[in-house]
């Protein structure tokens, strides 16, 4: 009851705040009805529906909604959260595909949505706990699935505060799939029940890299010099990790004078005040969305502000470093650019990516910096030295090659 009037105060505020967002992300307003449960006439029911939150769990989505699609002739409504998400999605959809927004996990919202979408069985990917949308699905006797679910340090704290709220709705999923056995100690503890929770593995492991990748990563290269100019790379980068890989920049410039940096910062909002910084310091930058090859070759930074594109610039570049790790943030994907074939380096808060990073770091796939310089220095010996780049590359290739077989063992426990 407090949990159902509570969200019911917030929906004023959510709709503000997507809203406001609007104002500087025209992707946020034209589909604003869906996330309150009305869906385009166009969905079918009967589906199964797959649920990622943003761009990271549908990457690691994909493999599952792949298999489903090549073994079945099922359809699959995927939906998720981020605009971000919602371009990845869109970009790799198929006949059999269809996607919209997630609905905000409102009572009336959930059950307009579930009157429409009418889904086979309920698939939720990582970490959403959203208790609504599972006791809906309960009451239409729905099953529900976790694939590859991860329970981070701060959703473990959060759930133990609700354990009452979780273990009631915990009790209509019907499986749990977990990456690891302390994510199956935790779901336990918090309510599921230990004989229907099975550790199936990490989905990201099974990823494989997007058709044309690599050719589509050569061509990017060529617009700004090919392999005659060093480049490195900030993904997903989160407020002040920007600022601090310019000045990692400008060092490795007295070295490489021809370096190119790349930057893809996670949030769209966050593309016009980047650009803004980048220009302020003094630098030549291009957007992606407005370059040409002229003004691409002459670039020193390329900032990336378009969606979807992330993996390609990884694979046109010589090492990535990954954002979020050094904000207080938990880390993103490191094995994105691992599978994009380049070296990775990565910060010290990895917390929501810690059995992966510890992996990486164990055999040498990529490298864990405790700071900006420490960042400052690996690059420096990345760029040197080519063959330690491509021995990096493969252990990570043996690393991907040893941790998959997820997909199969998730497949099996949906009993799709």
């Amino acid at each position: 009851m407090l949990y159902g009037i509570t969200i019911y105060c917030l929906i004023p505020l959510v709709l503000t705040r997507y809203l406001f967002k609007g104002v500087f992300d025209k992707t946020y307003r034209p589909r604003l009805a869906e996330r309150f449960g009305r869906l385009p006439n166009s969905i079918k029911p009967n589906s199964i529906w797959i649920h990622a939150a943003s761009v990271g769990e549908v990457n690691a989505a994909f493999p599952l909604v792949n298999r489903i699609l090549e073994s079945s002739n099922h359809r699959v409504v995927m939906t998720c959260v981020t605009p971000t998400g919602s371009a990845q999605i869109i970009k790799r959809l198929t006949s059999r595909m269809q996607h919209v927004y997630a609905p905000l996990d409102a009572g009336w919202i959930v059950k307009r949505f579930f009157e429409k979408l009418k889904p086979k069985s309920l698939v939720i990917v990582e970490t959403e706990l959203w208790p609504n949308l599972i006791h809906h699905a309960g009451l239409r006797n729905v099953p529900v699935y976790f694939a590859s679910l991860r329970i981070s340090d701060q959703t473990f704290r959060t759930a133990k505060q609700l354990q009452p709220l979780c273990e009631y709705v915990l009790k209509d999923v019907a499986a749990f799939g977990t990456q690891t056995e302390v994510d199956s100690e935790r779901i336990v503890a918090i309510g599921a029940e230990r004989t229907r929770v099975h550790r199936t593995g990490n989905l990201k492991f099974d990823a494989e890299p997007p058709k044309h990748l690599f050719s589509a990563g050569a061509a990017l290269r060529d617009c700004w010099g090919g392999n005659g100019r060093e480049t490195i790379i900030l993904g997903s980068s989160h407020e002040k990790e920007e600022q601090q890989f310019l000045s990692v920049y400008r060092s490795l410039k007295k070295d490489f004078p021809r370096l190119v940096g790349v930057i893809v910062p996670r949030h769209p909002d966050r593309f016009d005040s980047v650009f803004e910084m980048i220009e302020a310091a003094d630098y030549s930058v291009v957007r992606r969305s407005r370059w040409d090859a002229e003004s691409a070759d002459s670039a020193e930074i390329i900032l990336v502000d378009t969606m979807g594109e992330l993996m390609q610039f990884y694979a046109a570049s010589d090492v990535a470093v990954v954002g979020g790790s050094f904000a207080p943030i938990g880390g993103h994907n490191i094995l994105e650019p691992i599978l994009a074939g380049i070296p990775v380096l990565f910060g010290p808060d990895m917390s929501n990516f810690a059995e992966i990073s510890k992996l990486v770091t164990t055999v040498k796939a990529g490298r864990q910096v405790q700071n900006w310089e420490n960042c400052r220095l690996a690059l420096s010996q990345l760029l040197h030295d080519s063959d330690l780049r491509a021995a990096t590359v493969r252990r990570g290739e043996e690393l991907l090659k040893h941790n998959r077989g997820s997909l199969a063992r998730t497949v099996e426990l949906l009993k799709i």
